[in-house]
């Protein structure tokens, strides 16, 4: 079992004893030209399936920063145990939360990953595009991890109203488009016509571009005609914690032609016999 709690940490603000049971399980984000892993973003996982907004919603807001760096360490530990930086694959980790209340401790997950023995350069440190810190704060954090050699992504990109303001000041590596865009999108008109601009926008800045929550055949098959190489999501592979997921790539639909009339087979015969 991965499951376990751990005691909170003291404060002033009589931090709770205990944290709710929780595992760190990995999802692929595949690169769909190669076949390989580009990176397993590391999530938070409860006994029951809780994803990371359930298993803090009862938490003060002082009290998550404390959470989060018990589950990046977690992740890192992880990462280290299956050797992860040896075949090459990155961790993906979400540093919302903890940069938004506590800014100056970003670099808190760089200092660790030396403490487990990664690289900098292994890691891809998620940033929301609605965590609340003004341009030079947030311009300052993102300076900070790339000289360590960190990769930077912006995760969620256009859930917010600041998405374009955000790629421009942070020039990040990576960009994940938010999942809402990607459901259904083989369908929809509006989402087609803004997803395939921001692959022009990141082809143009040398941006990584990458899809997530992909679900269906048809929602690929779309991202692909977009040129979008990197994609994460069900389709893929489902979270799974102790061990490397299984990935799945999917085929392109076979084309189906429409049935020979008995006319047509006629005719073919006729001109072979010619």
């Amino acid at each position: 079992m991965c499951y376990s709690t751990q005691s909170g940490y003291g404060s002033k603000h009589r931090m709770r004893r205990t944290f709710p049971e929780f595992q760190i399980v990995l999802q692929p984000i595949v690169d769909l030209e190669t076949e390989t892993v580009y990176a397993y973003e590391a999530l938070c996982r409860g006994p029951h399936g809780e994803n990371y907004s359930e298993l803090v919603k009862d938490f003060e807001p002082f009290e998550i920063p404390a959470f989060d760096k018990l589950a990046m360490a977690r992740s890192l530990r992880l990462a280290a145990a299956m050797r992860l930086e040896q075949s090459g694959v990155k961790l993906a980790i979400n540093l919302g939360p903890l940069m938004e209340l506590r800014g100056k401790d970003a670099y808190y997950v760089v200092r660790l990953a030396k403490h487990y023995g990664l690289r900098a350069d292994s890691l891809v440190l998620e940033l929301s595009e609605g965590v609340r810190l003004d341009g030079n704060e947030l311009a300052r954090i993102v300076d900070l991890h790339r000289k360590a050699g960190v990769v930077i992504a912006i995760d969620d990109f256009g859930a917010g109203y600041a998405g374009l303001n955000v790629l421009a000041r942070c020039a990040p590596d990576v960009v994940k488009i938010d999942r809402e865009l990607i459901k259904g999108i083989a369908s929809n008109r509006a989402k087609k016509t803004i997803v395939e601009a921001f692959s022009k926008v990141c082809r143009k800045m040398r941006v990584k571009l990458i899809a997530e929550g992909v679900e269906t055949v048809e929602e690929y098959l779309t991202l692909r005609g977009f040129g979008i190489r990197y994609m994460q999501g069900f389709l893929f592979a489902r979270p799974v914690g102790c061990e490397i997921p299984q990935v799945r790539y999917p085929r392109s639909e076979p084309k189906h032609f429409s049935r020979i009339t008995r006319t047509e087979l006629e005719w073919f015969r006729n001109a072979i016999r010619q």
